[in-house]
């Protein structure tokens, strides 16, 4: 019995480290960074672009198999159900004798004879043929061909832009949602902090009030203050909850799943500080320039490849064959194999197409020009981006300087009203909108944080930052 006693016991005792360690193992912990490289490995849209990557690939090996030899091969066997027949005309042939014909034919002139004595039907042919046959083939010269596998590689490299695009996409929404989740962790814990300082003033309001030196309205007033104080945290854990599911979206995680933030917002602050405002802008580095660039390549390699049409090209080829033709298929032995062979060249040469090709190439001109009108607008689209981005992040950090300096003394101002009114010389009015003076405050430091924090991401996209 002292036994069972004791096992129970330990049970009781290590039930709640059990419960523990299944919940560390159940959640996951993520830097930033780490967040970072788990939704770039595991978004649908970075499997996607790495496919494409895999078909350009595929595609270039793809065209450069037009240029291989083509070897190809046939195996036929054909049945007569009904062997052919031919008209032979008898008059035609030196053994044909008129004179045994019988009266008046065999004196009439050739073209008066009947049909019947005229021509004769025979069968002619073998009832099976049994063949086999090799045909090679190769593309000795095609420029078309050249310039198409020149285009197989420049695409690969666009795709290589692309697969760059999207993990600055990936990045940018991951890093958003990620420093919006660790302010509402922040603002929590504020507000948990401001919580219990609002208790203490409570419990000391109160204990003036049972003491005869404040009325009971200012009792009241504060636990109104922090009813709403409850009101906000229940805000703040839905919206919390929100958050977290929206970086797991952008993560590709589990929703289901627990995680854990171990950055520090101080840290973010502190990296978003250190930038140089003054940088060179540098568009060539931005991958929707590079793949615009690319795009632009490929385009050119499609209006060469239509003008390498008019020029012919040249095609080797060769076959070889085996016929076998016999009655009875697999007894007539007597009968041998029949080999065919042959090899030659054969050049194609385009003289008139009903200039289905000139109108074609006119219009790969005008892809073109309609292009570099684009990377006009491109350019100064991406110019006015970094400019922008540029102003951002200067009016974020002046909008955090000013944040910072209004929370300061929004906490000074309440810590002053504070002991004015444990003095018995302010009021509890005074107290509580010093304390809704100092939540404004810091959830206002809070949005700053973030908002420089993303400036800070926007601006080393928008100049080429990598």
């Amino acid at each position: 019995m002292l036994k069972i006693n004791t096992l129970k016991a330990s049970f009781v005792l290590l039930f709640p480290l059990f419960l523990l360690v299944n919940t560390l193992i159940a959640q996951e912990s993520f830097t930033l960074q780490k967040a970072i490289d788990y939704g770039i490995k595991n978004s649908t849209a970075m499997r996607n672009v790495e496919l494409d990557k895999a078909d350009a690939e595929f595609q270039i090996k793809e065209t450069a198999a037009i240029g291989y030899p083509q070897l190809n091969g046939q195996i036929g066997l054909t049945r007569y159900l009904q062997l052919p027949r031919n008209i032979i005309d008898n008059t035609r042939f030196p053994g044909f004798d008129q004179s045994v014909l019988p009266p008046p034919f065999d004196t009439a002139p050739i073209e008066d004879l009947p049909a019947e004595f005229r021509y004769s039907e025979f069968t002619g042919g073998v009832r099976n043929t049994l063949s086999g046959q090799l045909d090679l083939t190769m593309l000795l010269f095609d420029r078309t061909y050249l310039i198409g596998l020149q285009a197989a590689k420049q695409l690969k490299v666009l795709v290589g832009s692309q697969v760059a695009a999207t993990e600055v996409e990936i990045t940018n929404n991951i890093r958003q949602a990620y420093v919006a989740t660790l302010i509402i962790d922040e603002t929590k814990q504020t507000l948990i902090n401001n919580m219990s300082n609002l208790d203490k003033t409570l419990a000391e309001t109160r204990a003036l009030y049972d003491a005869g030196f404040v009325e009971n309205l200012d009792v009241e007033r504060l636990e109104l203050s922090r009813s709403n104080l409850d009101v906000e945290l229940d805000k703040l854990e839905d919206q919390r909850g929100l958050l977290y599911n929206v970086l797991k979206y952008q993560m590709s995680y589990p929703v289901d799943k627990d995680i854990v933030l171990t950055d520090d917002v101080n840290t973010l602050l502190l990296d978003a500080l250190e930038v140089d405002i003054a940088q060179d802008i540098d568009i060539s580095q931005r991958p929707e320039f590079q793949i615009f660039q690319e795009r632009y390549k490929i385009n050119e390699f499609n209006l060469e490849r239509i003008k390498a049409s008019y020029y012919p090209n040249l095609v080797g080829f060769a076959s070889y064959g085996l016929n076998l033709s016999r009655d009875r298929l697999f007894a007539d032995r007597d009968i041998p194999w029949l080999p065919t062979s042959l090899i030659g060249v054969q050049m194609n040469v385009p003289i008139f197409d009903g200039f289905a090709t000139k109108n074609t190439l006119e219009r790969a001109k005008i892809s073109i020009e309609k292009i570099e009108s684009e990377e006009i607008e491109l350019r100064r689209a991406l110019q006015l981006q970094a400019q922008n981005a540029k102003i951002e992040y200067k009016t974020a950090l002046q909008s955090i300087s000013t944040a910072k300096k209004n929370l300061e003394l929004a906490q000074k101002i309440y810590n002053t009203t504070l002991i004015k009114y444990r003095e018995g010389i302010g009021s509890s009015i005074e107290t509580i909108q010093a304390e809704r003076d100092i939540y404004e405050a810091q959830a206002n430091y809070n949005n700053a944080i973030y908002n420089l924090v993303v400036a800070k991401s926007g601006l080393d996209n928008a100049v080429g930052k990598r």
